[in-house]
Formats: structure tokens, sequence, C-alpha cells
């Protein structure tokens, strides 16, 4: 009798072993980066590195007071760059194929400075403002921060995030690699940050870059407006705000990874296939011993 079950605890003992492993598994932490690729009339990042944050702004018209009026604007020369101290403010914001407004706030110093080969360089104050146009090829500024994209919709806000996607690329196991762990598509109106911290006290840094068209498209296959801008980083989540609300929160939960690792999706196919072959060893034995006694 003991050797007629041995096969069915064979099983119950590699059932048990593979739960514990799959438990594992699910409770494992693994890093997840996160990707927002959209289109926004309006952006807000903190810098964290000055080295990814050199934009090129020539021919910008530069005020450095907020009542600056349009006449005593400082115009800046082609060539010239606004290099972005670490911790400035940036409010970037453009409607159509029109010119981009950037505001530059600090409460810690000067917000950075312009820079042009040939010209005497320009620190900044707490504050500036610069007015720039493209017209004639795309500008791409690249930056690390904390970001928030898009606007709380209400009677005084006229920018807004226009369309967006959000990506979820977790690590997979045992290999240097990511999988796409889930895709969210994003409203017109919502407003997205990334987290770090699962009660929300502390936001994500990221990585990323601003992509402004020139006005004059007729250059180009496509004429896009408003700031195109792609963003990554590793967070815990990702939140988004509709209508005021508190919205939702995108994740990848510890599950997703069964579906989509594709390791762990090997491993799960070949328990499932081990598990059927001892249950049929088991019914063929008694099978067998059936016809035996019989005979």
């Amino acid at each position: 009798m003991s050797l007629n079950r041995q096969p069915r605890k064979v099983a119950l003992c590699f059932s048990a072993g593979l739960i514990l492993v799959f438990l594992g598994l699910y409770l494992d932490g693994r890093d997840r980066i996160f990707t927002l690729n959209a289109v926004t009339e309006v952006a807000s990042l903190v810098t964290t590195d000055g080295a990814f944050s050199e934009w090129r702004v020539g021919g910008a018209a530069l005020y450095t007071e907020p009542f600056t009026t349009e006449g005593a604007a400082i115009s800046l020369s082609e060539n010239a760059y606004l290099l972005i101290r670490r911790g400035t403010r940036v409010d970037i914001q453009r409607h159509g194929i029109q010119d981009v407004r950037l505001t530059l706030r600090s409460s810690e110093g000067s917000v950075g400075g312009i820079v042009s080969p040939g010209n005497d360089d320009r620190r900044l104050g707490k504050w500036a403002s610069l007015k720039v146009a493209s017209e004639e090829r795309p500008l791409v500024w690249p930056f690390r921060g904390t970001l928030v994209v898009g606007d709380d919709v209400s009677s005084g806000v006229d920018s807004i995030l226009l369309q967006g996607t959000v990506n979820v690329l977790e690590e997979q196991l045992f290999r240097d690699t990511r999988y796409n762990a889930g895709t969210s598509e994003l409203d017109r109106g919502d407003k997205v940050g990334f987290w770090r911290e699962p009660d929300e006290h502390e936001e994500a840094v990221v990585e990323g870059f601003l992509r402004i068209e020139p006005s004059n498209q007729e250059r180009f296959t496509e004429a896009l407006n408003a700031i195109q801008l792609v963003a990554h980083g590793s967070a815990d989540h990702v939140k988004v705000e509709r209508l005021g609300s508190s919205g939702y929160q995108i994740r990848a939960t510890s599950w997703a990874r069964f579906l989509y690792d594709p390791l762990l999706s090997f491993f799960a196919g070949l328990g499932a296939l081990l598990f059927a072959a001892i249950e049929i060893y088991s019914n063929v034995r008694e099978i067998l011993r059936d016809v035996a006694t019989r005979d």
C-alpha cells in the first residue's frame, strides 16, 4: 500500500516545494522602470543634476524680473545656451507651434546662467523667464530631476496634458534584462507624477528630454505641436490625478511577473508538466495493478 502511494507523496512534496518557490519569487523585490511618453502643453521639473540641463536657447528673449515689459527683454545671441543650476524649478509651457515659455525659480540663489561663445556670460538671479522660438530646427532639452507633467483642470488653467502612455519595465529574474509588465493610456487633462515611496512622501528622480518641433514645419514630414516629452526612471508607482481628484496609481503587481517574465513562465509550465507526468504515472500504475489483480 505504501508503495502505491509513493507517487502521490512525491507529487505532493513537489507541489509544496513549487508553491514555496513561487511564493519566494512573488515576494522578491525587483527594480521597476516607468517610462512616460507624452504630448503636453505644460510640464514642471526640479533639476537634480546641472550637467543634464544645458539647453540651447539661441535668439531667445530673456526676462530677469517678473514684471519686465516686452520692450525691456534682453535678446540672446544665436549660439546662447542656458545652464540650469541644481535645485532650480523649471516650468515649461507651449501652445501649438508658438514660442516656448520657460520660467525658472530658485530659493537657494541663482537659477543658473547664460553662456555663449564669443560673448560675455550672464549670471541669473533667483528668477528668470525666457521666450524661446524654434523656427528652423527642433530643440532637444535633456534633464534629470523630479517631474510633473500636465496640470489640474480648472477654470483658470489653459495648458494641459494632451495625450500619453506609461510603460512599466520590470527587471527579469537571473538576467540583466527587462520585460514590459504593463502599459496604461493617459487621458487628456491628466496630471502625472513619479513617486518613490508607497506613502507618496518622496518624488522619484527621472531622466528624459523635451523636444520642441519648429514653428516652420514645412521642412518636416510630420507636424507636431506643443511639447514632446519622454521620461523614464526607477519608481514605486506613477500617480495620475484626473480632474482635480486623487485619480489612481499605475503599478506593476507582483503577479504580473508570472505573466510577462519569460523565465518564470517557463518554470511554471515545466512545473505543470512534471506534476501532470507524476499524476499520469500514478494512474498508469493503478491500472496495471488492477489488470494484474484480475489475471
